[in-house]
């Protein structure tokens, strides 16, 4: 078997956790022996006790790359592991662990796609980054042609990056008695149509300009509208008042953290994405895809390549209420076009979006770096 430690710093459940459980759950236990690494009380860690991975509860890496004494309880634990394999996920200290410790595989997953700053993409910053980052990986794994983009541009080698686009499980359809009856605990009508966005609250998400486009919706639709915003994070205390300012607490509705995402996405109408500054292949659109569920999002880094205009949705520009306004609307009213994106939606969902074929992609690099470090063939 191969032995491969995972090293995840998440504290909550972002994209990174969410991608990390769909490969727990596909990962071939014949094939391989897995750990997993994790800062003590990260909602993570139940999770994956209940799939039935171990998980090492850490004391450093509490959302931190890097830390003092992260690089040595990380060699500590690597020592007492012996991983064929380290894989890690927004932790510079375990790289470096692994580094020293003379793991001979050691990929790291780049799971955004941030614009880097420029003293990062030009000399001699953009060298020194690639120097380091190409000596402490062996495999790097972009999570969508924009993330690799970003590696390139900042000295990584592109021959040791591999793009597998994130995948998810189908999300489980419920009844349409027990749709009937979430609505109703939720406080949404059994005619409102429900416009969802699921993402960390945080400025580069864009929830601020959602709800500038929840007023324009709310002024301009021939129905009642809904817009649920799933998920927790340091601007949701602002986003709040701002609902209150904008006149649309009473169509908007935080939900906090989500364990269980299955009963807003089967309510929801219109699947919904206002990043700006940070999208690589989103998980919560993909898991509306599952569903038959059209998109509307901006135009930031992975969109363009999930959203196909007219097809399954529509991409429009970044901090842009209107555009967004004008395509939700256009949708809302022509049951048709909902149809058909619908279909779509679904269509590129099984193509592109499956956790199997994603995790598939993922166990070939692990056995290719196993041949490339033992000179087995398996």
């Amino acid at each position: 078997m191969i032995k491969i430690l995972h090293v995840i710093t998440d504290t909550n459940i972002g994209g990174a956790g969410r991608m990390l459980i769909q490969y727990l759950k596909r990962f071939d236990r014949e094939k391989f022996d897995i750990t997993v690494a994790a800062p003590s009380g990260s909602a993570m860690i139940p999770l994956i006790k209940e799939i039935g991975y171990p998980v090492l509860e850490t004391e450093h890496g509490h959302d931190m790359s890097h830390e003092k004494g992260g690089v040595s309880e990380y060699k500590r634990i690597i020592r007492e592991l012996h991983p064929d394999i380290v894989h890690t996920h927004s932790s510079f200290d375990a790289r470096v662990a692994a580094f020293l410790t003379g793991v001979k595989s050691r990929i790291y997953t780049h799971h955004c796609a941030f614009e880097k700053p420029k003293r990062l993409t030009t000399f001699p910053g953009k060298q020194i980054n690639g120097m380091i980052n190409n000596t402490l990986a062996t495999r790097a794994i972009a999570v969508a042609d924009a993330a690799a983009d970003i590696l390139v541009g900042t000295g990584v080698n592109p021959k040791i990056i591999d793009v597998i686009v994130n995948g998810v499980e189908p999300v489980r359809e419920l009844s349409d008695e027990e749709k009937k009856e979430f609505r109703r605990s939720v406080g949404i009508g059994e005619n409102d149509f429900v416009c969802l966005i699921s993402a960390r609250l945080e400025e580069y998400k864009g929830h601020s300009y959602l709800l500038e486009t929840a007023r324009e919706v709310k002024a301009a639709a021939n129905r009642s509208v809904k817009f649920v915003i799933m998920g927790d994070g340091s601007a949701r205390d602002e986003l709040e008042k701002n609902a209150e300012k904008l006149g649309v607490e009473d169509i908007v509705i935080f939900t906090g953290f989500v364990y269980d995402v299955a009963p807003y996405c089967n309510i929801m109408d219109l699947n919904l994405n206002c990043s700006w500054g940070s999208e690589a292949t989103s998980t919560a659109l993909a898991e509306g895809m599952s569903l038959s569920k059209p998109i509307v999002a901006t135009r930031c880094g992975g969109n363009t390549y999930m959203v196909e205009d007219g097809v399954n949705g529509f991409c429009v520009p970044m901090k842009d209420p209107r555009a967004m306004t004008e395509a939700i609307l256009k949708i809302l009213d022509d049951p048709s076009l909902y149809e058909k994106l619908g279909n779509g939606a679904a269509d590129t969902y099984r193509r592109k979006f499956t956790a199997a074929a994603m995790t598939k992609r993922l166990e070939d690099v692990y056995e290719d770096e196993y041949r490339r470090i033992s000179g087995k063939k398996r």
